[in-house]
């Protein structure tokens, strides 16, 4: 019974982990992608463009 109880542990513990690693997993934006954010969070005020760019267009030398 105890070896059932450390496998069972062990998957758990084993699709948790991959569970953490694929939510953080995220693809970035192409540089065209962040110079388009980048122009409509300056220019028009977008707010969800300028996270963009705050989060994830630093890769490329866009920072706000």
């Amino acid at each position: 019974m105890i070896n059932v109880k450390k496998a069972v542990f062990v998957f758990c513990a084993a699709v948790g982990f991959a569970g953490a690693i694929s939510s953080s997993a995220y693809a970035l934006p192409t540089r065209e992608t962040c110079e388009e954010a980048y122009t409509a969070c300056v220019t028009d005020g977008d707010a969800g463009a300028c996270t963009l760019v705050k989060r994830l267009c630093g890769v490329y030398g866009i920072y706000l």
